[in-house]
C-alpha cells in the first residue's frame, strides 16, 4: 500500500503511469497500472460496425472490443448501442479514429471520447485527481485506489512540500544580438525555492554544462521546473546544443533524453484576436512550468494552479498550460462520463430553427444603458456576483436543457422567446459542472475577507480567482462553436435571462429615488440627492429580493468620469471610465493605464496623476489639483524630452495578426520592427507578441523607424517627439474632463 499525493500521470508504452509524492519528503514513487486501457467509441449503421471489428489494421491497435450502451448525443433521452475499443497503447487514439473515419462515406460514423487525453479519461473513469491524497494498493500491475483521503469537494486540503527549482540558460552572444540555435550555451543557472540566495551557476565547456546539468537535477530532484520562455526556446535551445554536442539530455524522471517538438507551435483565433501557443516541452516524472505560457500561474500562481487541476481533473503539465475554456471542457466531461454520456469528437449539436422574429430579438445580447459621459460625484456602484454563471445554474441552461425533447410544456421559459422551453426533469451538464466552481469560490472568498492571516489570504485569493476565470468563460463556452457541449441557443436564453434582470434591477433603483448613471449587463452605477446611510442597504437588499440573484454592494465613489470615444468625442463608451471611491481606492476600465501595450513609463505617469486626483473628495477639489498635475506632467515630459528615461521602460507592445510575409500595408513602425526581427533570424508566428521601441517614427521611408527589444543595445536612442506626444495624448484621457489641456510645450 502506497499513501501520498497523485503528483502526475501520463501514458507510456501502452501503460498508465503515476507518480506519487510521498508525505513531506523527497521522495516519490513510481507506479504503473498495465490493466487499464484507454477506450473510443464509434457509432453507426451495424453493417459498418461489423466491417470495422473484421479490419485486421483496426484489430492490430485493438485489445477488446465491445457492444454496450451508452447516451450518444447529450439531448438523447435513450441510450444507444455503440462500438467500444479498447486500445492497446493510448496513443493510438487519433490514428485509429481517422482510419475509421475513412471507411464509410462521409458523416456515416461518429467518434466519440477520441481528443481526450488518456489521464484525463483515466482521471475520470476511477474518480481520482492530480494532488489528491490518497492510497493505492498494486497488485499484478493493477491499481486500485482505496481508502481516498481526500474529496475534489474539500476546502481545506492539505498539500505536500513541493521542490522547486527556476531554470535560465544563456547563450553566448553579441550585444544587441538575438541568440540563436547555433550560439554555444555560456551559462546555466538554478535557483531553488522563490529566493535568490540559493543559486548554482554551471560554466565550463558547452559539453560540462550539459553533463553537469543532468546532474544537477538529478542531486536536486525537484518536482517542479520552471522555466521563461521555457517551451519556444529554452528546452529546444538546449535539446539542440545537446545534440550537436551528442549528449543525452536527461532532465524528467523516466530517464528519457529530451527531444524537439516535431513543430514550434500553433496560432489561433479567440475572441477577436490572434493567439500562439508554442509546443509544450512534457518531462515525465516532473512538472515543467513555463511562466510565459501559462495564464493561469500568471493570473492566480501555483495555488490557483492546484485548486484548478484538482476541480478540472487536468493533469498539472496540462493545466498549467491549458486555455481557461479548457479546462471548463474537462470539468464537463468528467460529468458527462459519470451520467454515460459520450463526448463528441467533432460537435455536430445544431442551432434550433428560428423564425426572423424570434431572431431578432434573440440576437440582443446583454443590456446596456449607455453612460452619461462627465464627471460625477457620490456615485454607487453595484455589481451582481457571477451572474452569468449563476443564472445558467439557477435556470439549468444547457445546450441539452434549452428546448429540450421530453418537456414541451414546461413551466420553464426564457423571457422574450415564448417558444424556448427549460427542462424541468434532468440537470443540465453545464449547470451541474458550474456548481462546484460557485459554491468552492463563494467560500475561498469569504475566507479571505474574513481571516486573518497573510499567508492564508493569499491562498484563498489565488484559488478564488482561478475559478473566477472558469466561471467568466463558461458563458463564451456555450456559444463556441467548437465546445463539446455548446448550443447558441444556450447562449441566447443566458443573455435573456440578464435583461430580464438588469431591467428589474433599474427599475427598483428608479423606484427608489436613484439616478442611473450607467448600466451594464451585470453592473449599475446610481446617484441619489439627500441619501440616507442605509438606503444603498435597502436597494441591495430589494434587488436580491426580487431577482433572485446576488449582487454586492462595491462601494461609494467621490468621483468618476466617463469618458468619450476617442474617434468621436460626443459618442459615450461603456467600458471606459476612472474614479476614486471613498476609501481612497482608484478603479480604473479601459484607459491606458490598464492597458498591456501601452509602455511602463507612461503608463506610470496617468497613474501617478491618478494618484494626485484622488486625493480631492469633489470635482472641485479635483479641478484645485490642476497646477499639482500639471507640475508632476511636466517633470515627467523634461525627463522624456532630455532622454532620460530608461529605454525599457518605452517598450509597446503589440500581438500580431498574421505572419510577417501576409502584411499588406508595409508601412508601419510595427512591419519594420517584424522585418528586423525576421533579418536577424527570429520570425514571429501570428499571434505571437511584438514589442518594440520607436525610434525614428516621423522618418516615413525608413525601415528603422522602430527596433524591436531583442535588437536593442547601448546605441539605440528612442523618439523623444512622438513619446512625447503619447504621453500627453494619455495624460490628457484623464485630465480633460476636468479642464485641463496638456501639451509637449515645456
Amino acid at each position: 500500500m502506497i499513501s501520498g499525493w497523485l503528483f502526475d500521470a501520463y501514458a507510456l508504452n501502452g501503460s498508465m503511469i503515476f507518480w506519487i509524492k510521498k508525505d513531506n519528503s523527497s521522495t516519490t514513487i513510481r507506479v504503473e497500472d498495465k490493466s487499464w486501457n484507454h477506450k473510443i467509441y464509434v457509432a453507426s449503421e451495424k453493417s459498418l460496425l461489423k466491417s470495422i471489428i473484421e479490419n485486421n489494421e483496426i484489430l492490430s491497435m485493438v485489445k477488446e472490443y465491445h457492444f454496450i450502451s451508452k447516451y450518444e448525443l447529450i439531448t438523447d433521452t435513450k441510450k444507444s448501442q455503440v462500438l467500444e475499443l479498447e486500445l492497446k497503447d493510448p496513443t493510438y487514439s487519433l490514428k485509429l479514429a481517422k482510419k475509421i473515419e475513412k471507411m464509410g462515406r462521409f458523416g456515416q460514423s461518429r467518434l466519440y471520447n477520441v481528443d481526450i487525453l488518456p489521464e484525463q479519461s483515466y482521471f475520470y473513469e476511477h474518480d481520482v485527481f492530480p494532488l489528491m491524497k490518497c492510497k493505492v494498493h498494486v497488485s499484478n500491475s493493477t491499481l486500485n485506489w482505496v481508502d481516498n483521503e481526500d474529496d475534489v469537494w474539500s476546502t481545506e486540503y492539505e498539500l505536500p512540500l513541493f521542490n522547486n527549482i527556476h531554470l535560465k540558460v544563456y547563450p553566448k552572444t553579441k550585444e544587441g544580438r538575438i541568440p540563436r540555435f547555433t550560439d554555444v550555451i555560456a551559462l546555466v543557472s538554478i535557483q531553488k525555492g522563490d529566493t535568490s540566495k540559493d543559486i548554482i551557476y554551471i560554466q565550463g565547456s558547452e559539453i560540462d554544462i550539459l553533463y553537469q546539468l543532468v546532474k544537477e537535477v538529478e542531486k536536486i530532484n525537484p518536482d517542479f521546473i520552471l522555466t521563461e520562455y521555457g517551451d519556444s526556446f529554452t528546452f529546444p535551445y538546449l535539446t539542440h546544443r545537446s545534440e550537436i554536442n551528442q549528449v543525452d539530455l536527461i532532465l524528467d524522471r523516466e530517464g528519457i533524453p529530451l527531444c524537439r517538438p516535431k513543430k514550434d507551435g500553433t496560432s489561433y483565433f479567440s475572441y477577436g484576436r490572434m493567439y500562439f501557443k508554442p509546443s509544450a516541452t512534457k518531462l515525465l516524472g516532473r512538472i515543467h512550468i513555463d511562466t510565459d505560457n501559462s495564464f493561469v500561474l500568471n493570473e492566480s500562481g501555483l495555488q490557483g494552479l492546484y485548486e484548478l487541476a484538482r476541480i478540472c481533473r487536468l493533469p498539472l503539465h496540462s493545466a498549467s498550460r491549458a486555455s481557461i475554456g479548457k479546462c471548463m471542457s474537462s470539468l464537463q466531461f468528467y460529468n458527462a462520463m459519470r451520467n454515460n454520456i459520450l463526448i463528441p469528437w467533432k460537435p455536430t449539436l445544431a442551432e434550433h430553427p428560428k423564425s426572423l422574429g424570434d431572431l431578432l430579438i434573440a440576437d440582443r445580447g446583454g443590456l446596456i444603458f449607455e453612460p452619461i459621459m462627465g464627471a460625477h460625484e457620490k456615485v454607487a456602484e453595484l455589481d451582481f456576483v457571477s451572474l452569468y454563471p449563476t443564472i445558467m445554474f439557477k435556470k439549468n441552461i444547457s445546450a441539452e436543457t434549452i428546448i429540450c425533447n421530453c418537456c414541451s410544456h414546461s413551466k420553464l421559459r426564457v423571457p422574450e422567446l415564448l417558444n424556448y422551453h427549460i427542462c424541468e426533469k434532468r440537470r443540465g451538464i453545464v449547470p451541474l459542472s458550474l456548481e462546484i466552481l460557485l459554491k468552492k469560490r463563494a467560500y475561498y472568498k469569504d475566507k479571505r475577507n474574513s481571516t486573518s492571516d497573510p499567508e492564508l489570504k493569499k491562498i484563498y485569493d489565488a484559488r478564488q480567482t482561478a475559478l473566477k476565470w472558469v466561471l467568466v468563460t463558461s458563458f463564451g463556452y456555450l456559444g463556441f462553436n467548437n465546445a463539446k457541449f455548446g448550443r447558441i441557443d444556450a447562449h441566447i436564453a443566458v443573455c435573456a435571462f440578464d435583461r430580464q434582470i438588469l431591467l428589474q434591477t433599474l427599475r427598483i433603483a428608479e423606484s427608489q429615488g436613484f439616478k442611473i448613471l450607467h448600466a451594464i449587463v451585470d453592473s449599475i452605477w446610481v446617484q441619489k440627492k439627500n441619501l440616507v446611510n442605509n438606503d444603498y442597504k435597502s436597494l441591495k437588499t430589494e434587488i436580491e429580493n426580487k431577482t433572485g440573484f446576488p449582487i454586492s454592494f462595491e462601494g461609494i465613489y467621490k468621483w468618476i468620469v466617463f469618458v468619450p470615444s476617442k474617434s468621436n468625442t460626443i459618442l459615450p463608451v461603456s467600458n471606459r471610465y476612472f474614479g476614486v471611491f471613498e476609501d481612497g481606492t482608484v478603479k480604473m476600465r479601459g484607459i491606458e493605464a490598464r492597458r498591456h501595450d501601452t509602455a511602463e513609463f507612461i503608463s506610470n505617469v496617468q497613474q501617478g496623476i491618478l494618484n494626485i486626483m484622488s486625493e480631492a473628495n469633489s470635482i472641485k477639489e479635483v479641478r484645485d489639483l490642476m497646477p499639482k498635475v500639471r507640475k508632476f506632467f511636466q517633470m515627467h515630459l523634461e525627463l522624456l524630452r532630455y532622454k532620460k528615461v530608461p529605454i525599457n521602460d518605452l517598450v509597446l507592445t503589440k500581438r500580431i495578426s498574421k505572419d510577417v510575409d501576409e502584411y499588406k500595408n508595409r508601412n508601419t513602425v510595427e512591419l519594420d520592427a517584424l522585418l528586423q526581427l525576421k533579418h536577424a533570424g527570429k520570425s514571429l508566428k501570428s499571434g505571437q507578441i511584438l514589442k518594440y521601441v520607436l525610434t525614428d517614427y516621423y522618418r516615413k521611408n525608413s525601415r528603422k523607424r522602430s527596433v524591436p527589444v531583442e535588437l536593442i543595445n547601448s546605441k539605440t536612442v528612442y523618439d523623444a517627439k512622438r513619446y512625447s506626444e503619447l504621453l500627453v495624448e494619455t495624460c490628457n484621457s484623464v485630465t480633460e474632463p476636468f479642464g485641463l489641456k496638456l501639451t509637449n510645450e515645456l
